[in-house]
């Protein structure tokens, strides 16, 4: 399985190998991208099976993010990981055709759970 992490704390590209290791999530193939035009250009070689996608980045926003990534590839599977959890948020980004909507600090079975469904 390939996952492209979407975010621009390095952090939590961090936290999200460590626990998916940790979960014996181990045939996993990572790619980083730190923004959204990144993520879109990287997307395009890479042709991930999952992206954990944050909202708030620079450049290019989450959902400017997802609607790109959609149109490139309509079956790509994205789960949008955010603090910012508002309900506007989160109903547009499941409009566009993000699988989930995860709330940092996220909780490692919800993502893990996420990850298993996508492979």
């Amino acid at each position: 399985m390939k996952l492209l992490i979407v975010d621009d704390a390095k952090l939590i590209h961090f936290l999200v190998k460590k626990i998916l290791k940790a979960n014996d999530l181990t045939n996993i193939e990572f790619q980083d991208a730190f923004n959204g035009n990144e993520a879109i250009e990287i997307a395009k070689d890479f042709q991930p099976d999952l992206v954990l996608l944050d909202v708030v980045m620079p450049e290019k926003d989450g959902i400017e993010t997802l609607k790109i990534l959609k149109e490139n590839n309509p079956t790509i599977s994205v789960i949008m990981v955010s603090s910012l959890g508002t309900e506007a948020k989160v109903t547009e980004a499941l409009g566009l055709g993000a699988k989930a909507f995860i709330q940092k600090p996220f909780d490692e079975s919800e993502l893990c759970t996420h990850v298993k469904n996508a492979s």
